[in-house]
Parts: structure tokens; sequence; C-alpha cells
């Protein structure tokens, strides 16, 4: 590969690793989350007899729209940073994107356990209540 050509990957691959550096866990666990809940949510349908292809469309979407808020809130992370060190009054850490990160899990970590009560899963009471409490303060700040 001629040096110009392998320039865009080397820098996309740099710019991936720094990410990850501050992001990777919370996007890894986001994933497996967001994953979790498709598999749930098929055994759900599949047990009460609603697996259908436009459900499962939608479902799709869905979560591509939570993938794109946690790279939003990613980017606005990166912005604040970059008005900090450019001088631009940004003096406050930049957690927005970890905040919608866990805003997304917990909300994830319910619909699962949604599904596998559904499915006929018995799980501690604590469990859910804990996550609904959670998910109320989250809806209130």
């Amino acid at each position: 590969m001629p040096e110009k050509q392998g320039a865009f990957p080397a820098a996309l691959c740099g710019a991936l690793t720094a990410l990850s550096e501050n992001y990777g866990t919370i996007c890894s666990i986001c994933c497996a989350l967001i994953l979790l809940d498709l598999l749930t949510g098929l055994a759900k349908a599949k047990i009460q007899g609603r697996l259908s292809s436009d459900t499962g469309y939608k479902g799709f979407w869905r979560k591509a729209a939570l993938l794109a808020a946690l790279v939003f809130g990613i980017c606005l992370d990166l912005l604040v940073e970059y008005a900090a060190a450019a001088g631009l009054g940004a003096e406050f850490p930049a957690l927005i994107g970890r905040l919608l990160a866990f805003c997304i899990a917990v909300n994830e970590c319910i619909s699962i356990t949604e599904n596998l009560s559904a499915c006929g899963v018995r799980l501690p009471g604590f469990l859910a209540a804990a996550l609904g409490n959670t998910r109320d303060k989250l809806d209130q700040r």
C-alpha cells in the first residue's frame, strides 16, 4: 500500500484507540445490553406468537437510533473538551456521552427484565424496582 493511502487507516485507528480509552467500556456495555435486549425481545415475541418482520424492523431502527444518540453524546463530549482546550469557557468535565450511555444502559436493563418476565423467567422483585427507581431519578434531573 502506498504511503499516502496508509495515512487515513492509521489516523482512523489512532482516533478509535484514543476514544476507546475513554469510552470503550461503556460503549461495549451499551452494545452488549442492546444486543441482549434484541435477543430477549425476539424470545418474548416468539413465545407470545407475535413475531413479525415489521416489528423487528422497527426495533432494529430504534436500536440504531440509540447508538446514534450515544455517538452524538460522545461528539458533544469531544466538542466540550475542544472548547475547554481552546479557552472558550467550557470549564466543566465532559460527561454528556457517559451520561447518555448510562441512561441507555439503564433503559435497556429495564427492557430486558420486562422481556424476561414476559417469557416466564422469575426475577427478584428488587431488581425491577431498583432499575425503575434509577430511571425515575434520571428523569427528574
